[in-house]
């Protein structure tokens, strides 16, 4: 299996230097690639300047994303940031495995959730999924009946 991704190049602690690395590397994408990763570079130098390690990860293709991990828990993984084509907007992304095979796992894997949405929702720029995204049907009120767990009435 061939990788997708040829680098991987972590940014500098201090916001300027930051920035600074993310410029260099700017000037060598075709012009209209750097110009869409213009916002995604400031959300680099804004995760630096939280105290978080950033790198910027580039595939064979010519896209790039962002890593961000905690430096006080790198167990928990990267939260990636991917930009839409146009530089418009980005999707945050963070994979986590939890242990559920105990009621204790179960119960910790759900306050995770539940700690992490809510603090997004603290958050009052984020925007809506895209319009062209499906709307999804809310989940049923109560527990589900064998009828609709498999769909037929």
């Amino acid at each position: 299996m061939i990788s997708r991704t040829i680098s991987k190049t972590p940014l500098a602690s201090d916001p300027e230097q930051a920035r600074e690395q993310l410029e260099e590397l700017a000037g060598t994408l075709a012009a209209e690639d750097a110009a869409a990763g213009r916002q995604l570079r400031a959300v680099a130098v804004e995760l630096v300047r939280r105290g978080l390690h950033v790198a910027l990860v580039g595939y064979r293709d010519g896209w790039t994303e962002l890593e961000a991990t905690l430096p006080q828990a790198p167990h928990l993984g990267p939260v990636t940031v991917d930009r839409d084509a146009a530089g418009i907007t980005c999707q945050l992304a963070w994979d986590c495995w939890a242990d559920i095979t105990t009621p204790d796992g179960a119960a910790q894997a759900a306050g995770a959730v539940a700690a992490l949405l809510r603090s997004v929702a603290a958050c009052p720029s984020l925007t809506p999924p895209p319009a062209l995204m499906p709307a999804r049907d809310p989940a049923p009120d109560g527990p589900l009946g064998p009828e609709q767990a498999t769909g037929t009435p």
